[in-house]
């Protein structure tokens, strides 16, 4: 989502062919397998193979076998007389039995289609672990949501409004201890002064927001704590949207969202 990201080492895994083993790279196949089921899922109609192809940029060669696979293992559906896929029955108890470890994440996708339908704005859910947060689910404003950002991006805690409402919740010694994850130095502690201060600041107003307006020109963002956690990884809201509109509606943006937040979901443990 625009406005989000206020760094410029955002750290996303890439593919290269012939080198899919290297670390911080995804592995094509994998990957492929993930955005055929991510985007069925969001299909309300069974679709043929071509519009898969078409819509993920797939080749047909490879598309076909990945396909089958998917339903000689129960994760898709292939109805013979239609031509059309769908996801299978094994995938929806894969992701049944997954939101039964925590039950609030039921309420997650209502949740963050309500506020970015109120606010107008782009809505994105950050899982933060370590040193970093990663984008776990989005929704799209009035404005489009800028191709920098999708699902599984992952970007760093220090210097993003994300990663500012990741830190909200932290004391000293763990800034401390994800600072020296991020920087691999002992000689942070500047770092650690500037960070510790934003974050005090982010306290105070009740969310983190964006840092500059230079790395993505012309949208903010702010971002909030949620009451949920993932196998005891926090979760984090962001909003963005243009600038100018955004930053002058930050704090009405802020408000609605803990507002719906308390209405929602009961306090994390």
């Amino acid at each position: 989502m625009a406005g989000i990201i206020d760094a410029t080492d955002v750290q996303v895994g890439l593919s290269a062919p012939g080198c899919s083993n290297r670390p911080g790279e995804r592995v094509k196949s994998g990957a492929r397998v993930i955005e055929v089921l991510e985007f069925l899922n969001r299909q309300s109609e069974p679709v043929r193979a071509v519009e898969i192809c078409r819509a993920l940029g797939l080749p047909a060669s490879s598309a076909n076998d990945l396909l089958k696979t998917l339903v000689d293992t129960g994760y898709l559906e292939f109805d013979e007389a239609a031509k059309t896929y769908a996801l299978g029955l094994r995938a929806a108890l894969f992701g049944h039995r997954l939101a039964a470890n925590c039950p609030e994440l039921s309420a997650l996708d209502e949740f963050v289609q309500r506020v970015a339908a109120e606010t107008r704005q782009s809505v994105v859910v950050f899982r933060g672990q370590s040193h970093q947060v990663k984008v776990v689910a989005l929704c799209a404003g009035a404005d489009p949501i800028p191709g920098n950002i999708a699902e599984g991006v992952t970007l760093p805690v220090f210097g993003t409004a994300a990663g500012g409402a990741f830190l909200m919740n932290k004391s000293h010694d763990e800034l401390r201890e994800i600072a020296m994850r991020t920087f691999r130095t002992r000689a942070c502690g500047r770092e650690i002064v500037a960070m510790g201060d934003t974050v005090h600041r982010f306290r105070q107003q009740g969310f983190a927001s964006s840092l500059r307006e230079d790395v993505i020109p012309g949208y903010w963002a702010i971002a909030l704590p949620l009451p949920l956690c993932w196998r005891s990884d926090p979760l984090v809201l962001g909003i963005g949207g243009p600038l100018d509109h955004f930053r002058d509606n930050a704090s009405e943006f802020a408000s609605l969202a803990r507002d719906r937040m308390a209405s929602r979901f009961r306090p994390a443990d």
